[in-house]
Parts: C-alpha cells; structure tokens; sequence
C-alpha cells in the first residue's frame, strides 16, 4: 500500500528519549520507526510516522476506538514535593514494532537445501478434501473392503474344501471292486510265527468282557477298551492287576474299605466279618459292566453321536420291526451302485421319507456332518457296510462268539457255506422271506445255492441281532 505523503501525514510527537540516552542508539530502539533522528518532534521534524492516518482516523471515527491503547491519566501524588516517587502502576503504551511489524518471533531463517525432505508442521491443519469428498472415499473404501473380504471368504472356503481327484484318478478309471481277484503265486510269510509261534485260536478270548464296547452309548457312560481291563477279565491275568474291590459305579474305583481305621470303619463292629461278606457280595456282581445310557452322566443334555443313533434306532424299529436294519440295507442298495456305496443325499431320503425321521428328533446338521464322517473314500458317497455297522448296536462278545461256532456248524467248505443249508434251520416264514429279499430274490430256490463267506454271514446276524434273539437264529 502506498504511504501518504509527509504533508499529508499529521505530526505525532513520539516519546521524549531518556535522558542519557544517545541518538545513536535510539535508532535501534523500539521506539524508531522512520530511522531518521531528524524527523522527530522535538528537534522541529515531521515526527515519527504511525501506519496509515487517514483509515487510523476513519475506524477511530467510526467506532470510537482507536488500534492504539487507549491512553489514561497516571495520577502521581506528591509528585511536585518529591520527584523520586514512582507511579504505582505503570501506564501501557504503544509497541511501534509490534503495531506495524507484528510480534517478534524466534524463527531462524534456513536455507532450503535444510528444508527439503523435512516433515511439514502444517500437516493435517490445512484441509485438503471437503465433506463430500470424505463421504464418497468413504463408501468406496468400504464396498471395496466388502468385496474383498468377500473374496476372501471364498478363497477359504476353497482352501477347505477336500480334493479327491489325483493325477491317477483323473488318467486311468478304477476298475469295480467287484472284479478283484486274490492273487495266483502269492506268497505267505511266516514271520509271525517265528516269533510268536502258531496263531492262537480266535474264539480263545472271544468271551472276555473286557471288549465289549457299546457305540449306542454315550461315553461317558461307557470305560474303554484297556488292557489292564481285559485282564481283569481272564483267570489267567487277573492276579497281575493292581485294583482295589470294585465295589462302586467304575471297575477301578478305589475302595479303602479295608485300609480304613476302627474308628472310621462303619460297615459294622466287627470289621474282619464286614470286609469277609463285602468280598462274598462281590463275587455275583459284575465288576465290568458298563452304565450305558446315550446321555451323559449329569443333570444336562448336549448334542451326541449316541443320541443321533439311538433316535434313528428307535425309529427303524417302529417303522420296520424286528427286520429293519435288513431292510435298511436293501433300501441302501436299490439306490447305490455296484460297488456298495450310496450317496449321502439318498440317505438323507430313506431316512426323512421312508423312515419319517423328524428335524426335531434328528436336525439336518447333525446328520450332514455324521454321514460327512462316514465319506472316507469318496466325497459324497458312503460305502452301505460302513454306514449300518457305524449306525446298529454291535453284537456282545458271546454272541460273536456264538455266530462263528454257528458257521463251523454248518461245515464250510473252502470257507462258504450255502445260504440254503442255514435257511432250512430257520422256522420264522417271515424271517425267511427278508433274507431272501436281501438277496436279490423273490423264491427261496433261486438263493439256495448262493456261496456265503464268514463277513457277510456275521454281517447278516449282526442286522438282525439288535431286535430278535440270536440263540433263535443259530438254532443249527
């Protein structure tokens, strides 16, 4: 802005230098502004020069107030009796410099060769974008981060996904199962028996109680499989297990009825004749029985494998009878392929349609990811014998045994027997007329000379065994 000339500009007298004070260095003082000691008041000159007078008039005029500080009387009592009295409060003037020139700041000038690649301290206070502009990356920060979580999701469930094919699978077809044949000039080693000596008779321990497992059963409800249980069991082993008297719910439960004290025993007075009927008492009890039960021990209920099969078992025998699990089996076979494998979609239709398994008693999660175990060899399809043996209750020990006693009975020969030699034994039309059906059949002749091996023969009593007794099927 053009500065007004010096005729132009009123006088303003400036303050009077202190005394002692040279001119020399009152030009570097706050209080020089034109920097020319001749201009000043006192000395006749036009007086130092303060901003633009005539918008300095004009803004005082207007509101009254001027940009200076507003200037008041400093009363100084006793001033005229002793000049070396101070005011008590020291009146505010005017800072030419900071009026014109602004505050004075400590900034040290730097060259730019410094500055370059230096963080800027204005970042962030400038803005740079405005709301629109925020809302709109906004959204197209969030719909990409939705399309690639998207992505993602499925590349995982990709991930997950179980591959069956292989190079050889998908190159050369396996042949049917149906066409295996054992092989000719096939070897035997007998290295087992070098070892160990000739193999033992397989009913040997056939009855030991220590085996029996009940899959209908909820674990908790069931002890495992263990050797020092199995040799609880057999007369031989018995005395090498370290067990106290299994006088509680578990076999090897401990019992210090006998390590108790006098004064804690309270069986009876007579402790040697307490502990001496405890120990008869024992003797008719069934030290390895199992609780059973497919829910498990306390006052709740959580989803099981064992509830799943004893609904689906009480349902085959309301619907089917005695001989559903062989009816199962032909339905599973109608529907699967040579091979024996059926597919879990066609289950999932026996059992809802045929059987009128609800979703209340049985939810499809449960039976998807049940019959999802079972799908071992292929992706979708589950082999028919793996499917009733994991859903019928197994038969005991004793009847395993009894099926196999039953088998020799019926004098096989080159291991198959016929089916018609084991049919005749039976008295039951009905039972007669499933187990031809089974077969493919509609007349007892057309089975009567069908060759049956020891698996399918135990595979057939073990379908019918969870409903009718065995003893009455084995009458041979």
């Amino acid at each position: 802005r053009a500065r007004p000339s010096p005729s132009a500009v009123p006088l303003v007298p400036r303050r009077p230098l202190v005394q002692g004070q040279s001119s020399q260095r009152a030009m570097f003082s706050d209080d020089a502004f034109n920097k020319n000691i001749h201009n000043d008041a006192p000395t006749g000159g036009a007086g130092t020069l303060i901003g633009n007078w005539a918008e300095e008039r004009v803004l005082k005029e207007a509101s009254g107030h001027g940009r200076t500080i507003p200037q008041r009387h400093v009363p100084r009592s006793g001033l005229l009796e002793d000049f070396t009295k101070v005011p008590f409060e020291t009146r505010k003037g005017d800072d030419t410099f900071n009026r014109v020139y602004g505050p004075k700041s400590d900034h040290i000038a730097q060259p730019a060769s410094r500055t370059i690649g230096q963080p800027d301290r204005h970042e962030g206070k400038i803005m740079g974008q405005g709301p629109k502009d925020r809302t709109m990356h906004a959204g197209r920060y969030e719909v990409a981060e939705a399309e690639v979580l998207a992505e993602e999701e499925e590349i995982a469930k990709q991930a997950h996904v179980r591959r069956w094919e292989t190079t050889t699978g998908l190159v050369h077809s396996k042949p049917s199962e149906l066409e295996a044949e054992k092989a000719i000039h096939s070897r035997k080693s007998y290295k087992d028996e070098i070892l160990h000596g000739p193999a033992p008779e397989r009913t040997r321990n056939i009855d030991n109680q220590g085996l029996e497992f009940p899959t209908h059963a909820h674990y908790s409800c069931v002890e495992p499989v263990t050797h020092a249980r199995m040799a609880l069991d057999d007369p031989r082993m018995r005395s090498d297990v370290r067990a106290s008297a299994a006088s509680g719910v578990n076999t090897f439960g401990k019992n210090s009825e006998f390590t108790k004290p006098l004064l804690e025993f309270n069986r009876g007075l007579a402790k040697d004749e307490e502990l001496e009927t405890m120990y008869n008492g024992l003797q008719s009890s069934q030290p390895l029985r199992h609780i059973g039960g497919h829910q498990p021990r306390g006052p709740f209920e959580v989803p099981s494998l064992a509830t799943l099969k004893t609904q689906i078992h009480s349902k085959i025998a309301e619907v089917w009878g005695a001989y559903g699990y062989v009816m199962l089996r032909q339905r599973l076979f109608d529907v699967g392929n040579t091979e024996g494998f059926v597919h879990k979609d066609d289950i999932v239709t026996i059992l809802r349609d045929e059987l009128g398994l609800d979703n209340q008693e049985v939810t499809d999660i449960a039976l998807q990811v049940y019959l999802g175990q079972l799908a071992t060899m292929k992706k979708t399809d589950v082999r028919i014998g793996a499917f009733l043996a994991s859903l019928r209750p197994v038969i005991t020990q004793k009847q395993k045994r009894r099926v196999m006693e039953a088998f020799k009975g019926l004098n096989p020969t080159n291991g198959e027997i016929r089916l018609g030699d084991w049919l005749a034994h039976l008295q039951d039309e009905d039972l007669r007329a499933t187990v031809v059906t089974a077969f493919g059949a509609q007349d007892e002749s057309q089975v009567a000379g069908t060759a049956v091996t020891e698996p399918v023969f135990s595979e057939l009593l073990a379908d019918l065994a969870p409903f009718l007794d065995v003893e009455a099927l084995l009458a041979v």
